[in-house]
């Protein structure tokens, strides 16, 4: 049976927020999917593949819808197409790059999840480009790869054909030292971001720092996803949205969102156009964002 929508309202600030009217904005819920052991990770391609890393059971799994068909890879072991904890996921729409945390090392699939390749670089006499236990990746416009280097905090670039390019946020100033890492996302003007459970580093392309999003009002945050004004962050049992000054002007609490089926932790989110994937631990729940009509 299909499922029965579900609307809550959303209170927001007024000042510059994502969300134009302070009570007006509605979540309606328009499907939730899955039956995951441990979900942790999102991503979906431009052509609306919705990929989903489960840690717990090693996979990769590329959700059906009315174009695609169910796919999966992964299991636990050291070989290729195998993972020891998948913790991030980036895809252009015709590769999917997963970062495979106890296996230091990147793997690319095609977008059916057929393996393709895999490097990793730990044991390399290049210190800069030296990658252990990674935490994510994400990509730019150009096809750029920023890897989340959780053994030596920082991020690693490499260019379109993996050549290593640069390193950054291990020895700049103590604002753009990474601490504790969680995820890595590229915007659409390809700054980099770097969420941490209490702050949002922004850097640009090349490694410099920007600006930090968020102290003194996020703790326990768990993701980020970018929306087209700003970025709401998954932190504790709430939604946090802020503008693209990087002002908070929104606060959602998950107990809150009506739902058909009950809402697991929350893990990740991603927002494309006026809809919100988020993911609990057990179930992907997508939702529409609306402002009526008065």
């Amino acid at each position: 049976m299909a499922a029965l929508p579900s609307i809550v309202a959303f209170l927001c600030a007024a000042a510059g927020g994502f969300f134009p009217s302070a009570s007006d904005t509605l979540l309606t819920e328009l499907r939730s999917v899955g039956t995951f052991q441990h979900a942790f990770r999102l991503t979906i391609s431009p052509q609306g593949g919705v990929y989903v890393a489960d840690i717990d059971r090693n996979l990769i799994l590329l959700l059906p819808d009315d174009h695609t068909s169910a796919a999966s890879a992964g299991g636990y072991g050291w070989e290729a197409s195998t993972f020891d904890r998948p913790t991030g996921l980036a895809t252009d729409g015709l590769n999917l790059f997963v970062s495979d945390h106890g296996n230091h090392r990147i793997q690319r699939f095609d977008r059916s999840l057929n393996f393709v390749s895999s490097f990793s670089t730990r044991d390399t006499s290049v210190a800069g480009m030296r990658i252990g236990y990674p935490l994510g990746v994400a990509l730019s416009r150009g096809g750029d790869l920023f890897v989340l280097d959780g053994e030596n905090l920082r991020v690693v670039k490499f260019g379109p054909a993996m050549r290593f390019e640069r390193s950054f946020g291990d020895i700049d100033d103590h604002r753009a030292r990474l601490r504790r890492p969680l995820k890595i996302l590229v915007g659409s003007n390809d700054h980099v971001f770097v969420l941490e459970p209490e702050r949002l580093l922004e850097f640009d392309m090349f490694g410099h720092y920007l600006r930090a999003i968020g102290e003194g009002v996020l703790s326990e945050a768990r993701s980020v996803a970018l929306t087209e004004n700003g970025f709401v962050v998954l932190a504790g049992d709430a939604l946090r949205w802020f503008s693209e000054r990087g002002e908070p002007s929104g606060l959602l609490r998950a107990r809150d969102l009506i739902t058909e089926m009950p809402l697991g932790p929350l893990e990740d989110a991603v927002m494309v156009g006026d809809q919100l994937f988020l993911l609990t631990t057990t179930r992907l729940h997508v939702f529409r964002v609306s402002v009526p009509d008065r």
